[in-house]
């Protein structure tokens, strides 16, 4: 059992774009109930995934210029059953994929 701190989510991003997007989707997660983490101080999405990791949190959710672009986020899992799986999906369904 995970403590009761763990996130659910930790949301690495990269660029202006980027991290407006995902400021807005880290408080639209927040506000359906998800415990989340939302990156700050920049870094590499490589020295991002490794805070990720640490977390604990079940997901990764990224944000790169091309995911802000095209107005979607991608949604790794980081543990458990299926870890290193990426989804592609549009920022809107997010919210109910990491709750499925």
């Amino acid at each position: 059992v995970l403590p009761a701190d763990v996130p659910d989510a930790y949301v690495v991003h990269q660029g202006e774009v980027a991290s407006r997007q995902a400021f807005k989707l880290a408080n639209d997660l927040r506000g359906n109930g998800l415990r989340v983490v939302l990156h700050c101080g920049g870094g590499s999405f490589k020295s991002q995934f490794k805070k990720a990791d640490a977390s604990g949190a079940r997901f990764a959710v990224v944000i790169g210029e091309e995911e802000a672009a095209g107005g979607k986020a991608a949604v790794k899992r980081l543990n458990g059953e299926g870890a290193g799986e990426q989804t592609v999906l549009p920022v809107a369904e997010v919210v109910q994929y990491l709750r499925g």
